[in-house]
């Protein structure tokens, strides 16, 4: 984690600010807001699938296509800074909610790594990666 100073502490919690931003913005399915957390050239990498979104255009079309019912939380973080740039590390929990408001599932779990720059609006993420325990859609049932 970053050094308790004041700047270091500031600096932590607004990259945590940004993370907290990330996923309540896809969460509601506000894909302007959601795009807004990475850099314009920002990158959403998903580990061992292939599978990347860049710039905010795909970053939006993308939140867009997956709608209302998701729900992150992250947990666990390991920040370090140095001058514009920064490090994440954060371990992720993500539900399935219904509109009914039937109890959430559990849809997945993993890990972000992510690379953050300092700008002007203040930190936004050049590239996230999700390393996902399982894939989504993946059912017990299905395995058998």
């Amino acid at each position: 984690m970053s050094s308790p100073g004041a700047a270091g502490f500031a600096d932590w919690q607004e990259i945590r600010t940004l993370t907290a931003t990330y996923n309540r913005c896809f969460d509601r399915s506000d894909a302007p807001g959601w795009a807004s957390t990475f850099i314009p050239s920002g990158r959403l990498e998903v580990a061992g699938e292939g599978v990347a979104y860049a710039g905010h255009d795909e970053l939006r079309n993308f939140c867009s296509s997956r709608g209302w019912g998701i729900l992150h939380m992250t947990l666990d973080p390991e920040v370090t800074v140095d001058g514009d740039r920064g490090e994440q590390r954060c371990n992720l929990v993500m539900f399935q909610r219904y509109e009914n408001r039937e109890r959430p599932t559990l849809l997945a779990t993993g890990r972000y790594t992510d690379t953050l720059i300092r700008t002007p609006h203040g930190w936004r993420f050049e590239c996230r990666v999700v390393e996902l325990d399982n894939r989504l859609g993946y059912t017990p049932e299905g395995s058998k």
